[in-house]
């Protein structure tokens, strides 16, 4: 029973009506304790890997990860493996989708994390699936991605496609008995969304969807300073994410719109941080920065865009996103108690200040984008 007060919360499918219609009877089972213990442990690269195989292979089906789990609780040490004791099972042997630039970072994560195996890869374009299997030495590589979810090999599909595509590659794994790992979003539309969920449910396999940021130790810190009662009983939270520049039109075009495809990171983060779902949304949208993007439909036409969010018990979040700040990527979370504010600082490649009569500040700019500045997140 939710009120939506915009025509332009589209977005609102994937965090409240999907959320709470179809999968409410999963919503604690995607992190238990005792994976939320790898997290406190794990500090590298191979972070977001070593935590996915282990749902892989340890957790029920689900799609949205709860906004209530995992990561600050490390009271479970049955989990506190490392490198050298995951060898004990068997590896698990991964197959991707996509070889462009979130494929290649996935492939990156996964060389580095112990008990995961890529086995196959795929790109439309051959040459780059073949240029990433040799980088990362995998045996085999396609144009087709249907080779890499049909593969007898592969136990879990890394799902790094363009975002029109995810959702009948996500069906196609559960369709295999394949368990997925897929980049946000689930789909470009309610239906969609919805049936994805049901056939990962209905087969039996997990769906995970990468959310980076719950993983990146400076909202971590927001997230315990919010469980311990640091700064008292939550007010207001407040996110922004301003990217460096406007992605191509070629890009914006069939992806969902910046709700789906870049306020979701800053919505899941309010949800995760709040740790309730959202009972009411405002969200309205608006194009300051790339004109020719005005003619594609719905929110796909807007380049800045704001949300506000209310939760139970009254507590609020606000979230502002833009695709282009000239002062670089712009990546911060803010929550007010009633005991005092925790807030998160955007993140620099050194700590340099340089002082002079007519500035004062960082020797240099934020990371440049989210490979950089969500490196030890991935």
């Amino acid at each position: 029973a939710m009120s939506i007060s915009h025509t332009t919360c589209f977005f609102i499918s994937h965090y409240t009506n999907v959320h709470r219609r179809k999968v409410r009877r999963h919503r604690r089972k995607i992190i238990t304790t005792k994976e939320a213990s790898l997290l406190i442990i794990t500090r590298n690269m191979a972070r977001f890997v070593f935590i996915v195989t282990s749902l892989l292979l340890s957790t029920p089906a689900t799609a949205f990860a709860p906004s209530h789990l995992q990561h600050a609780q490390a009271k479970s040490t049955s989990l506190r493996m490392t490198a050298g004791e995951s060898g004990a099972r068997d590896p698990v042997k991964v197959g991707v989708i996509g070889c462009g630039r979130i494929g290649i970072v996935h492939l990156g994560a996964i060389n580095k994390a112990p008990g995961v195996v890529p086995v196959i890869v795929s790109n439309p374009t051959v040459s780059k699936a073949e240029d990433a299997a040799k980088k990362y030495g995998v045996a085999k590589f396609t144009s087709d991605a249907m080779e890499v979810i049909t593969d007898p090999e592969v136990d879990a599909v890394w799902i790094c496609s363009p975002s029109q595509f995810h959702a009948d590659q996500i069906k196609a794994c559960a369709a295999n008995g394949k368990h997925v790992f897929c980049e946000k979003p689930i789909a470009t539309d309610l239906a969609e969304t919805v049936e994805a969920i049901n056939a990962c449910n209905e087969a039996g396999v997990k769906l995970m969807i990468g959310l980076q940021r719950r993983f990146d130790p400076n909202f971590l810190r927001v997230r315990r300073a919010i469980e311990e009662k640091e700064v008292g009983d939550t007010i207001i939270v407040k996110t922004c994410s301003r990217d460096p520049a406007p992605p191509p039109y070629e890009y914006v075009k069939g992806g969902g719109g910046i709700f789906n495809d870049m306020a979701v990171h800053d919505l899941d983060m309010t949800r995760f941080l709040v740790g309730d779902d959202p009972i009411e949304i405002l969200a309205v949208g608006s194009c300051h920065i790339d004109k020719s993007i005005e003619d594609l439909p719905g929110s796909e036409a807007f380049d800045t865009a704001s949300c506000i969010v209310r939760y139970p018990n009254g507590v609020n979040a606000m979230v502002d996103v833009c695709r282009q700040s000239s002062y670089g990527y712009d990546q911060r979370a803010e929550v007010l108690g009633t005991k005092g504010m925790i807030a998160t600082d955007n993140v620099y490649p050194n700590t340099a200040k340089i002082y002079k009569n007519d500035y004062t500040g960082n020797a240099d700019m934020p990371f440049d984008f989210f490979l950089s500045r969500y490196f030890e997140a991935y």
